[in-house]
């Protein structure tokens, strides 16, 4: 027995444990494998498996290629062409720079390697058996390198078992292929699952690859919004506020050309339209962020899924900027998919079982759930410059009456003349090319949001001083926090008078809100202050908490409720008001505000088409 208790581990072994970390699954080898041959330089590559990736990987490439000495270097651990010294640690700007991918795809599996340079009269092949002795011998010429991973897992069968089903394997492939084609499209790529192509996808624009990989009804509701911020650029394709989704899966995040999951981004995306979207759905974007390499760290995760920036508040709030940005171009324009669903209905309620003819249906998009964006990302308490970009007015609204704000200027949103009040609740109103039904509640909320909003974020909301005073009692931590912050409620137009120990005088509140319960106005906004951290600054995490919180709640009780009789001229001006108001396409709880039906598919409904 040896008199020592601490001994080197064998390269076989500790290959092995790295494999623990890098390859969890067949997709992460197939992710470290594309990833190498994108960093070659390579214009195609083509994947194929088989066995959902446990039996077999191969990944095919044009790029530079490696010679006999490279070849086989290129299966020791930590061996790179991608950096050469710590310094370089801090400006990466290729996928891969560990040199633990190979070795370990190569501790577990059957590997084979095939490969030349350009121009070379004889290619090289190399072999490793389950992390065994490296083979190199001659080949056939070729251009770029060809690996195939078989039997993945072989000499780890504690690895095997913790794998799921080959359904749920083969998806993970699928997702991990699509976010790398997402983040190159200037590289041909081409997934085979069992003989038979699934995905491909031809050298491509930027615009054009993003929309073939998010689907038909994305490319029908997103605008791209571009932006400068702090030294970085953000490239965004975002979703209409309409057209969300159940969970986080479709929310991308590219830096530098790499896709990553970070919370912080997630939390700054759902921030983004956090008062347009309904507050348990997730927006569908895809972001893309040009940043020094020197201001990103990405050595932070074995399998380079996450990152850490330098100033990640810098990144958040520039996310936040081009949302908002985004938000004040479209915040006009319904998602197509309500119309869809709505015919839906239509013809359900007509007895035609079958749906419209959509293209694609939301469920069918791209999940992107291969560990690369779990979380959920939830709300949090945003710096102080972020919420100022997040809850200032739109630029539309700052100098008085709101103006018309469309996702295109040309197209200026059109409601038409209304016909009638449907149920005293929803509007129905003509058009030059179709019908529009309104939620009369919905849409008045909003326009009360906006309003409420903008006059908050100039500092001049407007005030009606009450001729009697009303009084307003509260009891406990409440009464003891607004007799020590009573002046905190004054940007809100609300001023209060302490008349005794747990009595309040109520001397004014927002002109807007006064035909409403004061009580229970003020009471919520005093709960609003107290539990969300208020402070005198208008652009505190704590004051726009509060302006989502309360002005939410506020816009929606004084807005037209449902059940309320309204006169043709007041159908008339709610409509022609709704076309001024940023935002409109939706409530402030997400809801849509109205629905478009074109004669083209009314005739669809009623059979007319010829």
């Amino acid at each position: 027995m040896s008199d020592h208790l601490i001994h080197i581990l064998s390269p076989q072994v500790a290959n092995q444990i790295a494999a623990g970390e890098v390859v969890e699954r067949p997709a992460s080898a197939v992710k470290e494998l594309v990833e190498n041959s994108i960093d070659a330089g390579a214009a195609a590559v083509t994947v194929r498996v088989e066995g959902a990736g446990k039996r077999r990987i191969e990944v095919d490439d044009d790029g530079f290629g490696m010679g006999a000495a490279d070849a086989a270097l290129a299966l020791q651990r930590h061996a790179t062409s991608k950096i050469e010294s710590s310094e370089d640690l801090h400006r990466i700007a290729s996928h891969g720079f560990r040199g633990e991918a190979l070795p370990s795809i190569a501790s577990v599996s059957r590997f084979r390697m095939q490969t030349a340079l350009a121009g070379a009269s004889e290619g090289i092949e190399v072999r490793v058996d389950g992390g065994g002795e490296t083979v190199v011998r001659p080949a056939a010429p070729r251009r770029g390198t060809r690996i195939e991973v078989l039997d993945l897992f072989l000499n780890t069968p504690a690895r095997l078992n913790f794998m799921r089903s080959d359904k749920t394997e083969e998806a993970a492939i699928i997702d991990v292929f699509r976010a790398l084609a997402l983040a190159n499209p200037p590289v041909a790529m081409r997934l085979e699952v069992d003989g038979r192509t699934r995905l491909e996808y031809p050298v491509q624009a930027e615009r054009a690859r993003v929309l073939a990989i998010m689907g038909d009804q994305f490319a029908d509701n997103c605008i791209e919004q571009v932006i400068e911020h702090d030294g970085m650029r953000i490239s965004a394709w975002l979703g209409l506020p309409t057209f969300h989704h159940r969970d986080s899966n479709r929310m991308m995040f590219l830096v530098n050309g790499r896709v990553i999951r970070d919370k912080q981004l997630i939390a700054a995306l759902r921030a983004g339209y956090r008062d347009v979207i309904f507050h348990d759905r997730y927006p569908v974007a895809v972001i893309r962020i040009e940043i020094d390499p020197a201001d990103v760290d990405i050595n932070v995760h074995p399998a380079k899924r996450e990152v850490k920036f330098k100033s990640p508040q810098s990144v958040s709030a520039g996310i936040v900027a081009c949302v908002r940005a985004g938000i004040e171009r479209m915040g006009q324009v319904v998602a197509s998919t309500t119309t869809d669903q709505a015919l839906y209905t239509l013809q359900r309620s007509a007895g035609t079982s079958s749906p419209p003819s959509v293209r694609e249906p939301l469920s069918s998009m791209p999940r992107f759930s291969s560990g690369a964006f779990q979380s959920g990302g939830g709300q949090r308490s945003l710096p102080p410059a972020m919420n100022r970009m997040l809850f200032s007015a739109p630029a539309s609204m700052r100098g008085g009456e709101p103006v018309t704000v469309a996702a295109d200027a040309s197209s200026p949103l059109d409601l038409g003349r209304p016909l009638a009040q449907v149920h005293r609740c929803y509007i129905l109103a003509q058009t030059d090319s179709g019908v529009v039904l309104v939620d009369q509640h919905a849409a008045h909320e909003r326009m009360t949001y906006e309003r409420l909003k903008a006059q908050l974020a100039g500092g001049s909301i407007a005030t009606q001083m009450l001729l009697t005073p009303e009084s307003l009692t509260l009891s406990g931590e409440a009464a003891a926090w607004l007799a020590d912050h009573s002046d905190e409620l004054h940007r809100f137009g609300v001023e209060l008078e302490v008349a005794g120990h747990e009595v309040f005088l109520i001397r004014s509140v927002p002109a807007m809100l006064v035909g409403e319960p004061l009580l229970e106005l003020v009471a919520e906004l005093v709960d609003s202050c107290r539990l969300l951290g208020a402070d005198a600054e208008a652009g505190s995490s704590g004051g726009a908490r509060i302006l989502e919180r309360w002005l939410g709640n506020r816009a929606c009780k004084g807005s037209i409720k449902s059940g309320r009789l309204l006169s043709h001229d007041e159908q008339e001006l709610l409509l022609r008001e709704m076309e001024r108001t940023p935002n409109i396409a939706q409530c402030n709880h997400g809801r849509p505000t109205y629905v478009r039906l074109s004669l083209a598919e009314l005739d669809r409904l009623f059979g007319r088409q010829e």
